[in-house]
């Protein structure tokens, strides 16, 4: 019982370690109406192409292109109306809910 609490415990955190490397952050450099443009603080993760999904602002995002180190993405226009030019954001892959990875579990 004490080895498979020990083994459950690693794998949480592990999994938890594997979903903060995915995440990245920086500021918004253009708002066109529902297409946010961002300037990736660190190294863009290898996730982030042209078409995947993402979690930001409480919601879904589209990444419509990626260009070095600025990232765009498509959100709903009513979250878009809300932001500011320079404001920090953080963008992790769809896949990083930890109600969704742990299923079954």
């Amino acid at each position: 019982m004490k080895k498979t609490m020990i083994f459950c415990l690693a794998l949480l955190f592990v999994v938890g370690l594997a979903a903060a490397t995915f995440a990245f952050k920086g500021p918004i450099t253009a708002i066109d109406g529902a297409e946010v443009t961002m300037e990736v603080e660190s190294q863009v993760p290898p996730w982030v192409e042209k078409g995947a999904l993402a979690k930001t602002l409480g919601g879904l995002a589209k990444v419509q292109g990626v260009d070095g180190q600025k990232v765009s993405l498509k959100v709903r226009r009513s979250k878009a109306k809300d932001l500011t030019l320079g404001q920090s954001i953080e963008v992790k892959p769809k896949a990083a809910d930890p109600s969704q990875m742990l299923q079954g579990c």
